[in-house]
């Protein structure tokens, strides 16, 4: 019962990150600080998606490596070419 409720608030925090960067995208017109915010607010939805829903927190390492490392890269990659 704790691992669902626990899914519950994950799930939340997800709309709710969502929501935020969809204000951020509504109010300012910084578009390299809202896309390098929205760039790692991925990556921290991605990471809270693998470990979770996924269930791959405690999968082989390797996997999970490889899936973090998804988010991880193409997010940072979005930074570096909004500084070019």
């Amino acid at each position: 019962m704790k691992k669902r409720f626990q899914l519950e608030w994950l799930w939340v925090l997800l709309i709710a990150i969502t929501l935020f960067n969809t204000f951020l995208g509504e109010q300012f017109s910084s578009t390299a600080l809202v896309s390098v915010l929205v760039a790692i607010s991925v990556m921290y939805k991605g990471i809270i998606v693998i470990d979770h829903f996924m269930e791959l927190k405690y999968a082989n390492k390797h996997l999970r490596w490889l899936m973090r490392w998804y988010f991880i890269i193409f997010p940072s990659l979005v930074i570096a070419t909004i500084f070019f």
